[in-house]
């Protein structure tokens, strides 16, 4: 059989112009003596990705090229002249160009359909500003929408809670009532645990000194009990309720676009980290009207009352997969649980062993929140998982934290060691007792963490250290004492909580900084591996969405891959989070292309969308 000729590249894309005839053989994984001998005849590739460094994520060498299937699956892994040898004049090529083939980006927790919504509405970009400096940004966003007035909201989303100046600076209704308007003004904290409105929503809302504080939620009263306006958790529902949705075809617009965004990040599959019914009727349309490529896994998030009784919390989520579980690429196999709140001042409701400390470094009488109690979670922990569901927690306090895995550890006490197939996931992992490192291991949990959150800035400096003391400090985010005890590590951006940047992320789990605005490492010693902090995006995410068939670059695998434009493993941390997508393929299919009209369309409605549902600023906190 002889070489194919030399392609005319078409953007990043072409067809094989030489020979090559189609025969029967098995698909091997790297360069092959096997491959390469004449006696073997390869079959025909549909398609070919060559000329890169093949990073598979299976801890195996790699190679230079990608072959793939008429099936959308990867038939071999090789170097250029053997993957060549498999393409013949109808074979598309994509050109790698010298950069890194790889898996997907897998996000093992994020909130898209909440981001396109945050889009739609003007963004305060989470940075710290003075209160006339935020009221004369308010005011701009007032006078560029003044054909709403009297009446119509005024949402404004990635409020910093933490971010009034100078320090210590306190939200209150009547900063925002001093605006000129009488229309209702409703503040989206940037850590989603906090709103901030004024006097007009909270009349709107029902909301006075009478009104009770809802389960899992504070409605902040000053001292003669009026509310101040700032809302916390579930009493942001309160107000949100009361506030008109955007129309069906607004929705549908921003959500398309919103997924068309991921794809040009490289993102093939993800956790819809806090989802409902009408979460999982969009992702049914879209997927119907070709919008949704990706593979999604909705956590259903459950209510606080459902929470406190099991029975009826497995029956409503087995009523959700009966009606959605046929959905091609729709995972409903996981549930959501809110096992406390944030850690930061002034929320401090992240639930601790040990109390929070007070301005001057003495313990106060806060502990924080449990959503629910430890037995409570251990009786819903064994129903659902008998029930055969994936329980995702929120925990960001190492009370939380141990919570969880008491749950995990009841399940699988009840239920059998099979328990540990459905691969429980505790997100966040802020602050872990290091005696509760190894059980993560023992329980096979799985630690799904937002390590943009891993670096020194208002957030851990300002808003948390002062708080928790130099011993605490000392333990926040610990991926690699989590790693080296065991743990399965999956990465998650919170998206729209974080930025959507996946090579930042990788790059921060590795030197834990932002940029060069952030020099200083915060606990150099818990960043990890390039290796490990690659492989957490792609096969540890896959892993915990049970996608058994995505992850890796092996063969049989479905071809999930992205071309990166430089060879990350031989980028250093700063260089990596300089990386940028140049082709996406979705079951062995170019969905985008950075070179193409539409991969250019898509980089300026994915600049749009950034710079609204994004942060210009690192790190908030979670959802």
């Amino acid at each position: 059989m002889s070489e194919p000729e030399a392609v005319t590249q078409i953007s990043r894309r072409s067809l094989v112009a030489g020979a090559g005839a189609a025969a029967a053989g098995l698909a091997v994984v790297g360069p092959s003596a096997a491959l390469a001998a004449a006696a073997v005849r390869p079959r025909r590739a549909a398609r070919v990705i060559v000329g890169g460094h093949v990073f598979t994520g299976t801890g195996r060498g790699g190679g230079e090229a990608v072959a793939i299937g008429s099936d959308g699956r990867i038939q071999a892994v090789g170097s250029t002249r053997e993957i060549k040898r498999m393409a013949d004049r109808r074979t598309e090529v994509v050109h790698a160009d010298g950069g890194t083939i790889m898996a997907g980006i897998h996000d093992g927790h994020m909130h898209p359909l909440g981001a396109a919504e945050q889009a739609m509405n003007p963004s305060l970009g989470n940075v710290s500003m003075t209160v006339a400096d935020l009221q004369a940004t308010l005011q701009g966003f007032l006078d560029e929408s003044a054909a709403k007035e009297p009446d119509g909201w005024l949402q404004v989303t990635d409020w910093s809670p933490v971010g009034l100046l100078p320090a210590g600076t306190v939200a209150h209704r009547s900063m925002l009532d001093a605006l000129k308007t009488s229309r209702p003004i409703y503040l989206q904290g940037s850590d989603f645990h906090n709103a901030w409105v004024n006097s007009r929503a909270l009349a709107l809302a029902g909301i006075d000194r009478s009104t009770p504080n809802p389960p899992g939620g504070e409605i902040v009263r000053d001292g003669s009990g009026e509310p101040t306006g700032l809302l916390k958790d579930t009493a942001q529902d309160l107000v949100g309720r009361v506030i008109p949705p955007p129309s069906r075809a607004e929705l549908e617009a921003a959500y398309a676009d919103t997924l068309a965004y991921l794809l040009s990040l490289g993102i093939t599959s993800f956790l819809d980290a806090a989802s409902g019914e009408d979460s999982l009727k969009w992702y049914a349309e879209l997927r119907s009207a070709g919008h949704l490529l990706q593979q999604v896994t909705p956590a259903l998030r459950l209510s606080n009352k459902l929470t406190k009784h099991p029975q009826q919390a497995a029956e409503w989520l087995a009523g959700l997969r009966k009606k959605y579980g046929d959905v091609p690429g729709l995972h409903v196999t996981t549930t959501k649980v809110f096992v406390d709140g944030v850690i930061e001042y002034p929320a401090q409701t992240a639930a601790l062993l040990t109390p929070y400390l007070d301005e001057d470094g003495k313990p106060t009488k806060n502990r924080g929140d449990l959503y629910l109690s430890s037995k409570e979670y251990q009786r819903l922990a064994v129903v659902l998982d008998k029930a055969g569901w994936q329980l995702h927690s929120h925990a960001i306090g190492d009370r939380a934290v141990r919570v969880s895995l008491d749950a995990y550890e009841a399940a699988v006490n009840a239920n059998g060691r099979s328990a540990r197939r459905h691969r429980h996931t505790i997100a966040h992992l802020q602050l872990v007792h290091p005696a509760d490192y190894p059980r993560f291991a023992d329980t096979g949990t799985l630690a799904c963490m937002q390590l943009q959150w891993a670096v020194r800035d208002e957030w851990t400096l300002d808003a948390l250290r002062p708080f928790i003391g130099e011993e605490r400090f000392r333990r926040l985010y610990p991926a690699r004492s989590l790693q080296r005890a065991g743990a399965r590590l999956v990465g998650g951006s919170d998206w729209p909580v974080d930025p959507l940047r996946p090579f930042n992320q990788i790059a921060t789990a590795m030197d834990r900084t932002w940029y060069a605005a952030v020099p200083r490492p915060l606990l150099a010693e818990e960043g990890l591996s390039r290796s490990a902090a690659l492989t957490m995006h792609t096969a540890g995410s896959a892993y915990q969405l049970h996608e058994g068939s995505r992850g890796t670059v092996a063969p049989g695998k479905v071809a999930d891959l992205i071309v990166v434009d430089r060879n990350l493993e031989r980028s250093g941390a700063r260089a990596i989070r300089a990386a940028s997508v140049r082709t996406t393929l979705v079951g062995g299919r170019v969905v985008y292309d950075a070179d193409s009209s539409e991969g250019r369309r898509r980089a300026r409605t994915g600049a749009a969308l950034a710079a609204a549902a994004g942060r210009r600023a690192p790190h908030s906190c979670c959802g």
